[in-house]
């Protein structure tokens, strides 16, 4: 909030009575902390006739900023992307062109409020559609499933960890999750077991890939299990370029790993900062992502993980996000994270922190997991077993506070 508060200098601030209470002092808006209660009916007076069109406010410009979204801030400091009216109309477009959503349907979306998903993303295409959508406070599984079973949920927005803890959940199996059709996942690399189980049960998972400066998707995969490898997050939207680049700027070959850039409308030009507008892409219109990929021969792109959580132990590169994935599925793991930890031989270590439901597993048993699995200096050195993974409001792991669990 402070942040927000700072880039944006708001002039007031609007809120439920339990945001506003837990705003920081000093947080900004409403004329130094001044506030006041408006009701419901406040806000809606009454059926008066409106100003003629003539004296009414000036309808925005495609190029007006419409809102200003803020980054999850698990590299740094959050940053304010101004979205424009144009940005988000092209975000629409583009998830239209790939996502099954109709009238008949009932979107469910539990992240929080802020969230690019939420501003540019499914609730968005639903209600362009008519459909209708569900706003839950939070995310808790038994919430979810009860929103689903008394709102005959058919499509729902969550991230990989979100989608974990349903699937683990006592009642996944239940029938009260049977109108749910598919998961729209997004904002961490795919798991490929946690989607295994989603397609077992009936539900679909249409991996995307987006950020908050290309106003959410850029990239869908089918809901169909059949339709996509496992690990591809989709091919690019019609109006949207995709490129994957080596070190030096250049197109990177199919299959070669590389920096992640985007280009096109629903692509945001700036931040906005207290001290004005600050350029979010270069000079040829491209957004340099910080994420690391790969493409395929058929154009499909596969998201490794970023280019600052890259782990190089003894030289050799090691994406966390791969290491990940391959030991979500470990008898008793709740949920994995890995990172590089400093090591005064290989320079970095690759470090594995778990949450487990039963036992503690050790490094053998990682070990004898990851056998045949990945390559050895991809396998985990170093093994911490915690209550609990440090994660933002939006559920991505802040892989920047791993370290603050380790016992040196």
């Amino acid at each position: 909030m402070a942040v927000v508060c700072e880039e944006t200098v708001p002039r007031t601030v609007i809120g439920d009575e339990r945001f506003l209470s837990a705003r920081p002092a000093g947080g900004g808006g409403g004329g130094g902390g001044t506030s006041f209660r408006l009701t419901w009916e406040d806000l809606h007076p009454g059926d008066e006739p409106s100003a003629p069109a003539s004296e009414g406010p000036k309808p925005p410009a495609g190029s007006d900023a419409a809102v200003i979204a803020f980054t999850s801030g698990t590299s740094g400091r959050p940053k304010g992307v101004a979205l424009t009216h144009t940005n988000l109309y092209w975000s629409m477009v583009n998830g239209l062109s790939r996502l099954p959503v109709g009238e008949d349907d009932t979107a469910l979306v539990s992240t929080p409020l802020a969230h690019v998903a939420v501003l540019g993303g499914l609730p968005q295409y639903t209600w362009a559609r008519r459909g209708t959508v569900v706003l839950a406070p939070k995310f808790d599984p038994d919430l979810f499933i009860d929103l689903v079973r008394d709102h005959r949920v058919t499509c729902a927005f969550a991230v990989p960890a979100m989608a974990a803890l349903l699937a683990r959940h006592p009642r996944f199996t239940s029938g009260d999750l049977d109108t749910l059709r598919w998961i729209l996942s997004g904002g961490a690399p795919a798991q490929t077991a946690i989607r295994a189980q989603l397609n077992e049960r009936g539900v679909g998972v249409a991996d995307s890939y987006g950020l908050t400066e290309t106003s959410a998707g850029v990239t869908y995969s089918a809901p169909d299990a059949n339709a996509e490898p496992a690990t591809v997050a989709g091919r690019p939207v019609p109006h949207v370029e995709l490129l994957v680049v080596d070190e030096a700027g250049s197109p990177a070959p199919d299959g070669a790993v590389g920096e992640i850039w985007v280009r096109g409308p629903s692509v945001a030009s700036s931040y906005w900062t207290a001290s004005g507008p600050r350029p979010a892409t270069d000079a040829d219109g491209w957004f340099h992502t910080g994420d690391r990929g790969r493409t395929d021969a058929e154009g499909r792109i596969e998201v490794v993980g970023r280019v600052k959580d890259t782990i190089i132990t003894g030289g050799e590169n090691v994406d966390p996000a791969e290491v990940e994935n391959a030991l979500i599925d470990l008898p008793g793991v709740v949920e994995v994270a890995v990172s590089g930890t400093p090591d005064p031989i290989w320079g970095e270590i690759v470090t594995a922190f778990l949450v487990a439901d039963s036992g503690e597993p050790s490094l053998d048993d990682i070990r004898a997991h990851l056998d045949g699995r990945l390559a050895r200096h991809k396998w985990p050195r170093r093994l911490r077993v915690v209550p609990a993974l440090p994660r933002g409001a939006t559920g991505k792991l802040q892989r920047q506070r791993l370290t603050t669990l380790l016992d040196y």
